[in-house]
């Protein structure tokens, strides 16, 4: 008897030690990561930290939970972050981890001192000068190799490249064409030579008017973040512009009645319709980070610039755009939520292989909330067959894309270069950059 009794104990204790374990597994928390699991990370864009969710048994709870890692957006690298649940009651935890990558995806820009060069036969070709500056490597005209091909003695137009890659690999390229001319034939006929004489000013002034309006091209100004100086701030990197500077930059402009033309003024002038005045200039401003409302905006409105904001709207875009109405600013898209990674190739952006109907969904959402669609800024610059298909198929007139380079007609207006404005960059830098 007494035996049985034991037997019985036994099982009734194994009963309730094996549900207490079962009930114990049961109820552990599941850490839930919000947002992605791998982000690309832009060096100087805002890592937004979105945390975790944790469920028991399916039932989502106030999640408590610890961070270990941290994301540093000033230095490219790879960063591993630690999720863990921090439940007191149940002396149980769940992990989960999160992984960054912070890259340099801009490639650097050459400011080559002076534009195309025409010399006489005979003449030695001395190269004027270039800048190379990246934003993050800083001056790298150290690393810049030139190519050419001149021959001083042959008439025709020869091309010199200038060639620069940052330490994340984004490579550059630049040229400038250098003619040479035969001297001039004379003739021995006064009148004939009178008339010859005549006829070439004309067309030489003619051809000069041309080269004004269309030829030389338009800069096209991207900007990024602002910082004061005299408030003590320092700006992370090259992205960042302090605020006086840009003042003085805007304050040229006005001075110098720059022309602000419209994103169908710059379609119909890429395209060969229109000519636009020579003092013609686009101001952009990527992201839509509160450093370019709080600080650059009032500049803008002060000297009536004309500028576009490209506005990422998942990032309270649409508070953004209702708060900040202004005659002079023009808001356009920098897509809804396909500012991120998750694509192999150029630089990784999402945009690159996102199914169709989605980027089309995506832009239009966009659109819906900045209210306009006549351009878009591409995510990190990357431009595909892809991208340009679904940009077309929402609507817009103009694509800006992150190369070097000034709006030229008989460019492709889905893929027109910009000017980087960066940090520490002289007024008698910016000028030569326009």
């Amino acid at each position: 008897m007494k035996k049985l009794y034991l037997i019985i104990i036994s099982i009734v204790l194994f009963i309730l030690i094996g549900g207490v374990s079962l009930f114990y597994f049961l109820i552990q928390p599941k850490a839930l990561l919000e947002g992605e699991k791998e982000i690309i990370l832009n060096i100087g864009d805002a890592y937004e930290e979105k945390g975790i969710k944790a469920k028991i048994l399916n039932f989502e709870i106030t999640p408590n939970y610890n961070i270990n890692g941290h994301v540093d957006n000033t230095k490219v690298g790879t960063y591993e972050l630690s999720y863990a649940t921090n439940i007191s009651y149940l002396h149980n935890k769940d992990t989960v981890t999160r992984i960054v990558h912070v890259v340099d995806e801009d490639a650097p820009t050459i400011k080559l001192n002076k534009d195309d060069i025409v010399l006489a036969l005979g003449e030695s070709y001395v190269d004027p000068g270039y800048t190379a500056i990246d934003s993050y490597d800083g001056n790298i005209t150290d690393k810049v190799k030139v190519s050419n091909n001149i021959n001083s003695d042959m008439p025709g137009t020869y091309i010199v490249e200038y060639k620069v890659e940052d330490s994340s690999g984004n490579t550059t390229i630049q040229k400038r064409n250098v003619t040479i001319k035969e001297a001039p034939t004379t003739t021995k006929s006064p009148t004939s030579s009178t008339t010859k004489k005549i006829t070439s000013n004309k067309i030489t002034k003619k051809a000069t008017k041309k080269v004004n309006s269309k030829s030389k091209g338009v800069a096209i100004l991207m900007y990024h973040y602002f910082y004061d100086k005299s408030a003590g701030e320092t700006g992370k990197n090259s992205n960042y512009m302090e605020i006086h500077d840009f003042e003085q930059q805007m304050k040229y402009l006005s001075d110098n009645k720059y022309y602000f033309p419209s994103w169908q003024e710059i379609a119909d002038y890429v395209d060969g319709k229109i000519s636009l005045p020579a003092k013609s200039i686009v101001v952009t401003i990527d992201d839509g980070q509160y450093t370019f409302f709080n600080l650059a905006l009032p500049i803008l409105n002060k000297y009536n610039i004309k500028a576009t904001p490209f506005i990422i709207t998942s990032k309270a875009g649409g508070k953004k755009v209702a708060k900040y109405q202004y005659p002079n600013i023009n808001y356009q898209s920098h897509t809804h939520e396909m500012h991120q990674g998750g694509c192999k190739g150029g630089r990784g952006g999402l945009f690159r292989c996102i199914d169709h109907k989605k980027g089309v969904a995506d832009l239009k959402k966009s659109i819906e909330i900045v209210g306009h669609k006549d351009a878009i800024a591409y995510p990190f610059g990357d431009v595909t067959d892809n991208v340009l298909s679904i940009t077309k198929d929402a609507g817009f007139k103009v694509g800006v894309t992150i190369k070097y380079g000034k709006a030229k007609p008989g460019m492709d207006r889905y893929q027109l270069p910009r000017i980087r404005m960066y940090k520490g960059i002289s007024l008698s830098g910016f000028i030569n950059s326009i």
